[in-house]
């Protein structure tokens, strides 16, 4: 049974706060199923737990011993991690391989290196990852939302299927609601990526995961949840096959089943944010074997932690009583249309005043350089001086009993934008099949780039040679660049100095066409002349 249990947040932070729990991962949420919520900016949580799964392959019982942290960092970031201080493993199918049955005596996915019914007490893999918090019900949100990315190190010792040993990734995206504190609803959704280790093909899977805890508010919670995993692929690949303790001999091809776990479980989590709480989980959709009726199916949980509870909205206080009736100074801002100008050029500048008392008032423009007419208006033209910089145009108002405000637009004096540059782009130039003489058609396009070259001193080019997938990659390098050397040599004989230009050449790599088509495959034989101005 998964017990679970929430309670009460903090004497000092209980109109701040609600009571919430860890993950078996560290980070803030129900048991299995996080939360989108995070822990405030500074708290820390802990815990320790039991964390027990039944898997079909083998007919498996795996029990993880776990500590966890968690850490809030700034208002919408939470570090966590996860230590597997111990991982125990134990498998009930006799003989442990049977290569005949990829179902019930093939490997497992995430421990494809156990060869023995019983891999004992030893130090497993560790978590650790952050949840970016998106929306928060405490900002006045209508749900939370956030992404949580997960990085699984293979601190385990593979050579006693503790671990794979290789890296997992995890990315998640995860929505939750708190209703009336009554109900907290989670769920998410994500990618496991899976490291292989050598000779192994164990593929990727789709995580999920639904569950509520209620009621929110109380000291004892009931949690309830279903997670699972769609793997991607169906099949655990061996490229040779494994030996058992036992001396059977694994399929290389192992069955991937599709877990599916459903957690109950019960918490006690008292005022100062410590809970404890147990469990079980009851694997879903599970075949039996020949072990039927004695195939482990349910797991028990246990977790023992800290948390000090996520935030929730906290109305602002009640204004103060407002003071006497006395005179209010007015409010103006300066606006100018535009705020960037030529020398000579004009803005449009408008004064936005109020008064809070309903005062008529005055106004009064002034300017350092520049021409403002008039100057006792709301709105006045400032014609701006022959110098280029910023220049603050003041408008000050008056409500004729001793209130004033004054505000600034600095309008930009800058000179007319430079022509653009110009710019320069040329046709490739093509060649017959396995050739790299120039084709009289080739003359007017690089005629064209001489005259341009000559025109500009700036103009500088990189000659490509490329070339169709026909011939080795070795000869058509080879090809391409004497297609670039034609093509420069017929430059530099015309006067372009050689210093101007540059070759490369590609070969097969780089295709512009359809190769698979002798219409489209013909305009990959190609040099071209990519522009480079200095």
């Amino acid at each position: 049974m998964l017990l679970a249990a929430g309670g009460l947040a903090t004497a000092q932070d209980e109109v701040e706060t609600r009571s919430s729990s860890t993950t078996w991962l560290g980070d803030t949420g129900l048991w299995f199923v996080p939360t989108a919520e995070i822990l405030p900016a500074g708290k820390v949580s802990v815990s320790g737990y039991r964390a027990n799964f039944d898997r079909e392959q083998g007919q498996t019982d795996i029990a993880h011993f776990v500590g966890t942290f968690g850490v809030g960092v700034a208002d919408r970031v939470e570090i966590f991690g996860s230590v597997r201080a111990d991982t125990r493993i134990r498998r009930d199918s006799r003989p442990l391989f049977d290569a005949s049955d990829p179902v019930f005596g093939g490997v497992l996915q995430d421990y494809p290196t156990l060869t023995d019914f019983w891999n004992g007490d030893d130090f497993g893999d560790i978590v650790f990852g952050g949840k970016i918090n998106l929306l928060s019900e405490h900002r006045q949100q209508p749900a939370a939302v956030a992404i949580r990315g997960m990085i699984k190190a293979p601190t385990g010792n593979e050579n006693i299927g503790k671990s794979t040993g290789e890296a997992d990734f995890m990315f998640d995206f995860i929505a939750s609601k708190n209703i009336n504190d009554n109900f907290e609803l989670s769920g998410f959704g994500g990618m496991l990526i899976r490291g292989e280790p050598a000779g192994i093909s164990l593929g990727n899977s789709v995580r999920w995961g639904l569950g509520a805890g209620f009621p929110t508010s109380s000291r004892l919670k009931v949690f309830v949840e279903l997670n699972g995993e769609l793997p991607m692929n169906d099949e655990v690949v061996l490229t040779s096959a494994l030996l058992g303790v036992d001396k059977s001999i694994s399929p290389l091809i192992s069955r991937i089943a599709t877990p599916i776990d459903f957690n109950l479980g019960l918490q006690y989590q008292a005022n100062n944010g410590m809970f404890v709480g147990a469990g079980f989980t009851y694997a879903l959709g599970q075949e039996r074997g020949t072990n039927d009726g004695t195939a482990p199916l349910i797991g028990f949980q246990v977790r023992l932690g800290y948390h000090p509870g996520v935030r929730r909205y906290v109305a602002p206080p009640p204004p103060p009583a407002a003071d006497p009736p006395q005179n209010r100074p007015p409010t103006v801002t300066a606006e100018c249309d535009p705020c960037e100008v030529e020398p000579g050029a004009t803005s449009r500048v408008t004064a936005a005043a109020n008064d809070p008392d309903g005062d008529p008032l005055t106004y009064r423009w002034a300017a350092p350089t520049g021409a403002l007419n008039p100057t006792n208006q709301m709105a006045t033209t400032w014609t701006a001086p022959d110098e280029e910089g910023p220049v603050p145009v003041t408008v000050t108002v008056d409500d004729g009993r001793g209130g004033t405000a004054s505000d600034t637009a600095t309008i930009r004096v800058v000179a007319p934008p430079a022509p653009p540059a110009r710019e320069f782009a040329f046709e490739d130039v093509h060649f017959d099949f396995d050739r790299y003489t120039l084709r009289p058609g080739a003359t007017r396009v690089l005629d064209e780039a001489i005259a341009a070259m000559n025109d500009d001193d700036s103009l500088n080019l990189t000659l490509e040679g490329h070339t169709c997938n026909i011939g080795t990659s070795e000869y058509n390098q080879a090809l391409g660049e004497r297609r670039a050397t034609a093509v420069r040599d017929y430059l530099t004989n015309r006067g372009i100095a050689a210093n101007r230009l540059q070759t490369v050449t590609f070969g097969e790599e780089r295709p512009m066409h359809d190769n698979a088509r002798e219409e489209s495959r013909r305009l990959n034989r190609r040099a071209a002349l990519v522009v480079r101005v200095q």
